[in-house]
């Protein structure tokens, strides 16, 4: 992922998004939350979610940052995804366009 810009991030669970009620993605870096996007698209067994340039730029280049998904279903199930690690790139400047 590279500071400043806008990616997608999608995410395929075994089961279908109908079932969830909440859903929420968590970026961390160097053991901390930095981010939390509630707002996400759910689509068949697939949950997106796009990031801002704000978003983006809340993250220091050159460390990793550790993404999990967590889910409540309609049955007050709660359910967290294994941790995917994503390198973060410059962008040679802090400026949202």
């Amino acid at each position: 992922m590279i500071r400043g810009t806008t990616p997608l991030h999608t995410f395929t669970i075994p089961f279908d998004t109908g079932l969830i009620d909440k859903v929420r993605v968590i970026y961390s870096q160097n053991g901390q939350p930095v981010l939390k996007k509630d707002n996400c698209t759910l689509d068949g067994n697939l949950i997106k979610v796009k990031l801002t340039q704000e978003d983006t730029l809340s993250f220091t280049a050159s460390y990793p940052v550790d993404i999990q998904v967590r889910v409540v279903l309609h049955d007050g199930e709660a359910l967290v995804s294994s941790i995917n690690k994503v390198s973060v790139e410059k962008c040679l400047e802090n400026e949202v366009l």
